[in-house]
Protein backbone atom coordinates (compact mmCIF):
# COMPACT_ATOMS: atom_id res chain seq x y z
CA UNK A 1 0.00 0.00 0.00
CA UNK A 2 1.31 3.44 -0.96
CA UNK A 3 2.32 5.80 1.82
CA UNK A 4 2.15 9.57 2.19
CA UNK A 5 5.95 9.65 1.97
CA UNK A 6 5.74 8.11 -1.52
CA UNK A 7 3.49 10.97 -2.63
CA UNK A 8 5.85 13.49 -1.02
CA UNK A 9 8.80 12.04 -2.91
CA UNK A 10 7.02 12.40 -6.23
CA UNK A 11 5.39 15.81 -5.72
CA UNK A 12 7.96 17.62 -3.57
CA UNK A 13 5.30 18.79 -1.10
CA UNK A 14 5.63 18.30 2.67
CA UNK A 15 4.04 15.30 4.37
CA UNK A 16 1.88 17.65 6.48
CA UNK A 17 0.52 19.42 3.37
CA UNK A 18 -0.24 16.11 1.66
CA UNK A 19 -1.90 14.70 4.79
CA UNK A 20 -4.22 17.69 5.15
CA UNK A 21 -5.18 17.66 1.45
CA UNK A 22 -5.88 13.92 1.39
CA UNK A 23 -7.93 14.13 4.60
CA UNK A 24 -9.96 16.96 3.04
CA UNK A 25 -9.18 19.50 5.74
CA UNK A 26 -11.61 22.34 4.94
CA UNK A 27 -9.62 24.83 7.00
CA UNK A 28 -6.41 24.29 5.02
CA UNK A 29 -5.76 26.89 2.31
CA UNK A 30 -3.87 25.50 -0.67
CA UNK A 31 -3.91 26.30 -4.38
CA UNK A 32 -6.02 24.27 -6.77
CA UNK A 33 -2.88 23.29 -8.70
CA UNK A 34 -1.25 21.89 -5.55
CA UNK A 35 -4.40 20.02 -4.56
CA UNK A 36 -4.80 18.58 -8.07
CA UNK A 37 -1.17 17.44 -8.25
CA UNK A 38 -1.42 15.69 -4.85
CA UNK A 39 -4.74 14.00 -5.67
CA UNK A 40 -3.53 12.89 -9.12
CA UNK A 41 -0.35 11.39 -7.66
CA UNK A 42 -2.32 9.64 -4.91
CA UNK A 43 -4.64 8.18 -7.55
CA UNK A 44 -1.68 7.02 -9.63
CA UNK A 45 -0.18 5.24 -6.59
CA UNK A 46 -3.56 3.81 -5.51
CA UNK A 47 -3.21 5.56 -2.16
CA UNK A 48 -6.25 5.09 0.13
CA UNK A 49 -6.94 8.24 2.25
CA UNK A 50 -7.46 7.93 6.00
CA UNK A 51 -11.18 8.76 5.87
CA UNK A 52 -11.91 6.06 3.28
CA UNK A 53 -9.60 3.54 4.95
CA UNK A 54 -11.41 4.01 8.28
CA UNK A 55 -14.77 3.21 6.67
CA UNK A 56 -13.45 -0.13 5.46
CA UNK A 57 -11.78 -1.06 8.74
CA UNK A 58 -14.19 0.25 11.36
CA UNK A 59 -15.91 -3.14 11.66
CA UNK A 60 -12.64 -5.04 12.02
CA UNK A 61 -10.06 -5.38 14.79
CA UNK A 62 -7.20 -4.48 12.45
CA UNK A 63 -6.71 -0.93 13.66
CA UNK A 64 -3.27 0.58 14.10
CA UNK A 65 -3.01 3.26 16.76
CA UNK A 66 0.00 5.44 17.53
CA UNK A 67 0.84 6.17 21.17
CA UNK A 68 2.86 9.38 21.35
CA UNK A 69 4.84 9.98 24.55
CA UNK A 70 8.05 11.70 25.54
CA UNK A 71 8.93 10.55 29.06
CA UNK A 72 12.06 8.41 29.09
CA UNK A 73 12.29 5.07 30.89
CA UNK A 74 14.37 6.76 33.60
CA UNK A 75 11.73 9.47 34.08
CA UNK A 76 8.94 6.89 34.21
CA UNK A 77 10.77 4.91 36.87
CA UNK A 78 11.39 8.06 38.91
CA UNK A 79 7.73 9.08 38.67
CA UNK A 80 5.65 6.10 37.44
CA UNK A 81 2.34 8.00 36.96
CA UNK A 82 2.63 8.15 33.17
CA UNK A 83 4.03 4.64 32.97
CA UNK A 84 0.89 3.25 34.63
CA UNK A 85 -1.33 5.00 32.05
CA UNK A 86 0.89 3.83 29.18
CA UNK A 87 0.79 0.22 30.38
CA UNK A 88 -3.02 0.38 30.65
CA UNK A 89 -3.21 1.57 27.03
CA UNK A 90 -0.84 -1.17 25.88
CA UNK A 91 -2.82 -3.85 27.73
CA UNK A 92 -6.16 -2.67 26.34
CA UNK A 93 -4.76 -2.71 22.80
CA UNK A 94 -3.58 -6.27 23.29
CA UNK A 95 -6.99 -7.33 24.64
CA UNK A 96 -8.82 -5.73 21.68
CA UNK A 97 -6.33 -6.93 19.04
CA UNK A 98 -5.28 -3.41 18.13
CA UNK A 99 -1.80 -2.88 16.77
CA UNK A 100 -0.06 -0.22 18.82
CA UNK A 101 2.87 1.77 17.48
CA UNK A 102 4.76 3.36 20.37
CA UNK A 103 6.20 6.71 19.31
CA UNK A 104 8.85 8.14 21.63
CA UNK A 105 8.67 11.73 20.39
CA UNK A 106 12.29 12.80 21.08
CA UNK A 107 13.34 10.08 18.64
CA UNK A 108 10.66 10.80 16.01
CA UNK A 109 9.68 13.92 14.07
CA UNK A 110 6.14 14.98 13.29
CA UNK A 111 6.81 14.11 9.66
CA UNK A 112 7.86 10.61 10.76
CA UNK A 113 4.49 10.21 12.47
CA UNK A 114 2.58 11.46 9.43
CA UNK A 115 4.37 8.90 7.26
CA UNK A 116 3.20 6.00 9.45
CA UNK A 117 -0.39 6.06 8.06
CA UNK A 118 -2.00 5.43 11.44
CA UNK A 119 -5.74 5.10 12.04
CA UNK A 120 -5.52 7.35 15.08
CA UNK A 121 -3.22 8.92 17.67
CA UNK A 122 -3.17 8.95 21.45
CA UNK A 123 -0.85 11.58 22.94
CA UNK A 124 0.17 10.95 26.54
CA UNK A 125 1.72 13.74 28.61
CA UNK A 126 1.95 17.52 28.38
CA UNK A 127 1.97 19.25 25.00
CA UNK A 128 1.95 22.90 23.93
CA UNK A 129 -0.75 24.37 21.68
CA UNK A 130 1.66 24.27 18.73
CA UNK A 131 2.48 20.60 19.31
CA UNK A 132 -1.21 19.70 19.62
CA UNK A 133 -2.01 21.54 16.39
CA UNK A 134 0.75 19.64 14.58
CA UNK A 135 -0.55 16.29 15.84
CA UNK A 136 -4.09 17.19 14.78
CA UNK A 137 -2.86 18.18 11.31
CA UNK A 138 -1.24 14.77 10.99
CA UNK A 139 -4.32 12.87 12.14
CA UNK A 140 -7.74 14.31 13.11
CA UNK A 141 -8.46 11.18 15.13
CA UNK A 142 -6.55 12.41 18.18
CA UNK A 143 -7.01 11.77 21.90
CA UNK A 144 -4.99 13.64 24.54
CA UNK A 145 -4.39 11.98 27.90
CA UNK A 146 -3.52 14.17 30.91
CA UNK A 147 -3.23 17.27 28.71
CA UNK A 148 -6.20 19.58 28.44
CA UNK A 149 -7.09 21.33 25.20
CA UNK A 150 -10.20 23.38 24.51
CA UNK A 151 -9.88 22.49 20.80
CA UNK A 152 -13.38 21.80 19.46
CA UNK A 153 -12.32 18.62 17.64
CA UNK A 154 -9.81 16.99 19.98
CA UNK A 155 -10.78 14.43 22.63
CA UNK A 156 -9.31 14.74 26.12
CA UNK A 157 -9.04 12.37 29.10
CA UNK A 158 -8.14 14.04 32.40
CA UNK A 159 -8.15 13.14 36.08
CA UNK A 160 -10.30 15.48 38.19
CA UNK A 161 -7.44 17.22 39.99
CA UNK A 162 -9.63 20.15 41.04
CA UNK A 163 -12.01 18.05 43.10
CA UNK A 164 -9.14 15.89 44.34
CA UNK A 165 -7.37 18.93 45.77
CA UNK A 166 -10.58 20.24 47.32
CA UNK A 167 -11.10 16.84 48.98
CA UNK A 168 -7.59 16.93 50.45
CA UNK A 169 -7.98 20.45 51.84
CA UNK A 170 -11.37 19.64 53.37
CA UNK A 171 -9.94 16.51 54.95
CA UNK A 172 -7.03 18.42 56.51
CA UNK A 173 -9.23 21.29 57.69
CA UNK A 174 -11.59 18.79 59.32
CA UNK A 175 -8.56 17.46 61.19
CA UNK A 176 -8.09 20.99 62.63
CA UNK A 177 -4.73 21.43 60.90
CA UNK A 178 -4.31 25.19 60.58
CA UNK A 179 -1.20 25.64 58.43
CA UNK A 180 -1.16 23.71 55.16
CA UNK A 181 1.68 23.96 52.66
CA UNK A 182 1.97 22.79 49.06
CA UNK A 183 4.98 21.11 47.44
CA UNK A 184 4.77 20.84 43.68
CA UNK A 185 6.83 20.05 40.60
CA UNK A 186 7.03 22.43 37.65
CA UNK A 187 5.31 20.94 34.63
CA UNK A 188 6.71 21.60 31.16
CA UNK A 189 5.84 20.57 27.63
CA UNK A 190 8.34 18.82 25.38
CA UNK A 191 9.21 22.16 23.76
CA UNK A 192 9.93 23.71 27.17
CA UNK A 193 6.77 25.71 27.89
CA UNK A 194 5.79 25.86 31.56
CA UNK A 195 2.20 24.92 32.39
CA UNK A 196 -0.13 25.89 35.20
CA UNK A 197 -0.63 23.00 37.60
CA UNK A 198 -4.32 22.48 38.38
CA UNK A 199 -3.47 21.09 41.81
CA UNK A 200 -1.52 24.19 42.74
CA UNK A 201 -4.02 26.67 41.30
CA UNK A 202 -6.87 24.94 43.14
CA UNK A 203 -4.88 24.99 46.38
CA UNK A 204 -4.24 28.73 45.98
CA UNK A 205 -7.92 29.41 45.23
CA UNK A 206 -9.25 27.36 48.13
CA UNK A 207 -6.76 28.66 50.69
CA UNK A 208 -7.44 32.24 49.54
CA UNK A 209 -11.18 31.74 50.05
CA UNK A 210 -10.47 30.64 53.63
CA UNK A 211 -8.05 33.57 54.10
CA UNK A 212 -5.25 31.09 54.80
CA UNK A 213 -3.09 31.44 51.71
CA UNK A 214 0.56 32.33 52.27
CA UNK A 215 2.92 32.41 49.28
CA UNK A 216 5.82 31.33 51.47
CA UNK A 217 4.01 28.03 52.08
CA UNK A 218 4.36 27.04 48.40
CA UNK A 219 7.52 25.17 47.32
CA UNK A 220 8.39 24.32 43.71
CA UNK A 221 10.80 21.72 42.39
CA UNK A 222 10.69 18.67 40.13
CA UNK A 223 8.40 15.63 40.18
CA UNK A 224 11.08 13.38 41.68
CA UNK A 225 11.87 11.86 45.06
CA UNK A 226 15.19 13.71 45.10
CA UNK A 227 13.43 17.04 44.68
CA UNK A 228 10.95 16.24 47.45
CA UNK A 229 13.83 15.29 49.72
CA UNK A 230 15.71 18.53 48.99
CA UNK A 231 12.65 20.73 49.53
CA UNK A 232 11.69 19.11 52.82
CA UNK A 233 15.29 19.12 54.04
CA UNK A 234 15.44 22.88 53.41
CA UNK A 235 12.13 23.41 55.24
CA UNK A 236 13.44 21.47 58.25
CA UNK A 237 16.75 23.34 58.17
CA UNK A 238 14.93 26.68 58.32
CA UNK A 239 12.60 25.40 61.05
CA UNK A 240 9.56 26.37 58.98
CA UNK A 241 7.64 23.12 59.41
CA UNK A 242 3.85 23.46 59.01
CA UNK A 243 1.03 21.24 60.30
CA UNK A 244 0.56 19.51 56.93
CA UNK A 245 1.86 19.41 53.38
CA UNK A 246 0.02 18.54 50.20
CA UNK A 247 2.63 17.04 47.84
CA UNK A 248 1.83 16.93 44.12
CA UNK A 249 3.09 13.37 43.52
CA UNK A 250 3.83 10.22 45.49
CA UNK A 251 7.41 10.30 44.20
CA UNK A 252 8.00 13.74 45.72
CA UNK A 253 6.21 12.67 48.92
CA UNK A 254 8.52 9.66 49.31
CA UNK A 255 11.47 12.06 49.25
CA UNK A 256 9.74 14.27 51.85
CA UNK A 257 9.21 11.28 54.14
CA UNK A 258 12.88 10.33 53.87
CA UNK A 259 13.96 13.80 54.99
CA UNK A 260 11.49 13.80 57.88
CA UNK A 261 12.53 10.30 59.00
CA UNK A 262 16.23 11.21 58.90
CA UNK A 263 15.52 14.15 61.21
CA UNK A 264 13.40 12.03 63.58
CA UNK A 265 10.29 14.11 62.86
CA UNK A 266 7.26 11.93 63.45
CA UNK A 267 4.65 11.65 60.71
CA UNK A 268 1.78 12.27 61.32
CA UNK A 269 2.31 13.26 64.97
CA UNK A 270 4.24 16.42 64.08
CA UNK A 271 3.36 16.90 60.41
CA UNK A 272 0.90 15.23 58.04
CA UNK A 273 1.68 14.37 54.41
CA UNK A 274 -0.85 13.79 51.62
CA UNK A 275 0.05 13.24 47.96
CA UNK A 276 -1.34 12.20 44.56
CA UNK A 277 -1.08 9.14 42.25
CA UNK A 278 -1.44 6.12 44.59
CA UNK A 279 1.52 4.27 43.06
CA UNK A 280 2.15 0.75 44.34
CA UNK A 281 4.96 1.89 46.67
CA UNK A 282 2.67 4.34 48.50
CA UNK A 283 1.26 1.65 50.78
CA UNK A 284 4.75 0.43 51.76
CA UNK A 285 6.40 3.71 52.82
CA UNK A 286 7.02 4.44 56.51
CA UNK A 287 4.44 5.59 57.35
CA UNK A 288 2.20 4.55 54.48
CA UNK A 289 1.08 7.47 52.31
CA UNK A 290 -2.36 9.00 52.31
CA UNK A 291 -2.80 9.73 48.62
CA UNK A 292 -5.21 10.42 45.77
CA UNK A 293 -6.00 7.41 43.58
CA UNK A 294 -5.95 8.83 40.04
CA UNK A 295 -7.56 5.74 38.45
CA UNK A 296 -4.82 5.59 35.82
CA UNK A 297 -6.00 2.25 34.41
CA UNK A 298 -9.41 3.76 33.76
CA UNK A 299 -7.74 6.75 32.08
CA UNK A 300 -5.91 4.43 29.69
CA UNK A 301 -8.99 2.31 29.01
CA UNK A 302 -11.07 5.42 28.32
CA UNK A 303 -8.52 6.72 25.83
CA UNK A 304 -8.78 3.48 23.86
CA UNK A 305 -12.60 3.54 23.97
CA UNK A 306 -12.60 7.11 22.63
CA UNK A 307 -10.18 6.47 19.78
CA UNK A 308 -12.04 3.34 18.62
CA UNK A 309 -15.41 5.12 18.68
CA UNK A 310 -13.97 8.16 16.96
CA UNK A 311 -12.46 6.14 14.12
CA UNK A 312 -15.56 3.98 13.68
CA UNK A 313 -17.93 6.94 13.40
CA UNK A 314 -15.64 9.62 11.91
CA UNK A 315 -16.76 11.80 14.80
CA UNK A 316 -15.56 15.40 14.60
CA UNK A 317 -16.97 17.00 17.78
CA UNK A 318 -14.70 16.35 20.75
CA UNK A 319 -15.47 14.64 24.03
CA UNK A 320 -13.77 15.94 27.19
CA UNK A 321 -13.80 13.13 29.75
CA UNK A 322 -13.01 13.82 33.40
CA UNK A 323 -12.05 10.74 35.44
CA UNK A 324 -13.04 10.92 39.13
CA UNK A 325 -10.47 10.40 41.87
CA UNK A 326 -10.67 9.23 45.46
CA UNK A 327 -8.73 9.88 48.63
CA UNK A 328 -6.98 6.79 50.05
CA UNK A 329 -6.44 7.37 53.77
CA UNK A 330 -3.34 5.85 55.28
CA UNK A 331 -0.95 6.50 58.14
CA UNK A 332 0.79 9.66 56.91
CA UNK A 333 -2.18 11.83 57.90
CA UNK A 334 -3.91 11.89 61.27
Amino acid sequence: MAKIKDIADLTGFSITTISRVLNQDKNFNVSDDTRLKIMATAEKLNYVPLSRRNKTTKKTSGLTIGLVYWYSVAEEITDPYYMSIRLAIENQCQVQNIKLEKIYLPMKSFEDIAAMNLDGLIALGKYSHDEIDKLYEINPHLVLVDCYSKHYNIDVVMADLTEATKDIIKYLVDLKLNSIGFICGIEKTLDGQELLDMRLTTYIDEMTKMKRFNQSHVYLGAFTADSGYEIMSEIIKKDHLLDAYIVASDAMAIGCLKALNENNIKVPDVVSIISYDNISLAQYTIPSLTTIDMNTKHMGDTAIDLIIERIANDREIAKKVTIPTRLIRRSSSL
